[in-house]
């Protein structure tokens, strides 16, 4: 009997399961919403489309407010974390009425903010959107990227419900 084969929530708790085990980088996707006001939620759902022209996309589900003013503001920022940053992760991934409060964030061509603890940043413009399921896939032309001056940070990453890092491979001996 396959994992699949049982009833509806026995497939999507398998279907979870399964990609939990599926390692990936935490990102806080920001906008600017209606009023000036800013949104942003913690997604892994994040992935490079094309280097000409520079795309991304990000995966949001249709009813979360970040969801809304993309929707509405057509713009995006990507902000990949470094790790050590896992009580920011888990601050966007709250229901929380002002993420923000207390963090530093500029802003680059489209006004989404871009928080001063990224490691790196896309900021982009929605070029596509495409309803799949319960999440709509954002996909974004970056029109402003960057690396911290920290660059030589790693990734936070999340994987089986914690969050991690990587950490480099062993050189190869020169023989």
């Amino acid at each position: 009997m396959s994992a699949t084969s049982g009833p509806p929530d026995t497939a999507a708790a398998a279907f979870r399961a399964a990609m939990s085990h599926l390692a990936g980088g935490v990102v806080i996707v920001t906008t600017q919403g209606p009023g000036d006001t800013d949104f942003g939620m913690t997604a892994t759902a994040v992935c490079s489309v094309s280097l000409d022209p520079p795309l991304v996309m990000t995966c949001m589900n249709h009813q979360t407010a970040t969801h809304r003013a993309v929707e509405a503001s057509g713009v995006f920022a990507l902000n990949l974390l470094p790790a050590g940053e896992e009580a920011l992760a888990r601050r966007f991934a709250s229901k929380g009425d002002d993420k923000f409060a207390g963090l530093g964030s500029s802003r680059r061509s489209t006004g989404a903010p871009i928080l001063d603890a990224a490691l790196a940043y896309c900021d982009c413009n929605v070029e596509e959107s495409v309803s799949a399921g319960d999440h709509t896939i954002f996909i974004g032309r970056v029109l402003d990227s960057g690396v911290s001056a920290a660059g030589g940070e790693t990734p936070l990453l999340y994987f089986r419900g914690d969050y991690g890092s990587v950490r480099p491979l062993a050189e190869p001996d020169g023989d």
